[in-house]
């Protein structure tokens, strides 16, 4: 209830601040990001509710005077692509990877998590102890995500692709994939409100090779002045 109530004030105070007067620049600037509970999350409307990445990313619009209209909720494959191919787009929250560094700057982080396979409680029979053990069973993940990008990379060839998080958790309970990669949090909050417990899934290895650190990310052909505005607004204290 209080991160509620902390996020509405600060969501209160980016719509309230007017719009006019913007530098050059700021005015352009669109910030997507996509329905991820519990670090975003959206209504069934597509207005973003809250989360725990986006309070952070609030408060920089806030100390910009960015209005909330320029935060938009979209598939995380489009909200990606947008910051990919269009100057002045920012995305969060995504993860750093080699590709992804060659149209992000990554301009700020805005947490730290770690990443674990998650299987069904009750399926004994899976439990790698290492990637190269886990490449033989199906593994559910986010097209484009940076798990998806991670374990592609790492040779897992029998990747079960989807548009969104929380279907992934659900094909997990439903026996539809065998692994999930995910982190605490994020799979807790999933299972949560899907009316589904916290012991139907186990914990298994740890991805410690996948940097899993989140982020807010401009296209790199953002003039670096907006860049840069974005990155000192976020190094202030709370």
């Amino acid at each position: 209830m209080r991160q509620r109530l902390m996020f509405g004030g600060l969501l209160a105070a980016v719509c309230l601040r007017p719009a006019f007067g913007l530098a050059d620049g700021l005015a352009q600037v669109r910030i997507y990001t996509d329905d991820d509970p519990p670090y975003v999350m959206v209504s069934p409307s597509g207005q973003v509710m809250g989360g725990t990445t986006v309070e952070k990313v609030t408060r920089v619009m806030r100390r910009l005077g960015l209005p909330f209209g320029a935060l938009q909720a979209a598939p995380w494959a489009r909200a990606y692509q947008e910051a990919k191919t269009r100057p002045y787009a920012m995305v969060f929250p995504i993860a750093r990877t080699r590709e992804r560094q060659k149209y992000l700057d990554f301009t700020f982080k805005i947490l730290d998590t770690d990443v674990y396979f998650y299987r069904l409680a009750a399926r004994n029979d899976i439990q790698p102890r290492t990637l190269d053990e886990a490449r033989k069973y199906r593994v559910c993940v986010v097209l484009n995500d940076y798990r998806h990008e991670f374990l592609a990379e790492q040779g897992f060839a029998r990747l079960e692709v989807s548009p969104d998080a929380t279907l992934n958790v659900k094909k997990l309970a439903a026996g539809r994939c065998d692994l999930l990669p995910s982190s605490e949090n994020g799979i807790a909050s999933k299972l949560k409100a899907l009316g589904l417990e916290r012991a139907q899934v186990a914990r298994g290895i740890r991805l410690d090779k996948l940097d899993s650190g989140l982020y807010a990310a401009f296209n790199r052909d953002t003039p670096p002045e907006v860049i840069a505005r974005f990155r000192a607004a976020a190094a202030e204290e709370p």
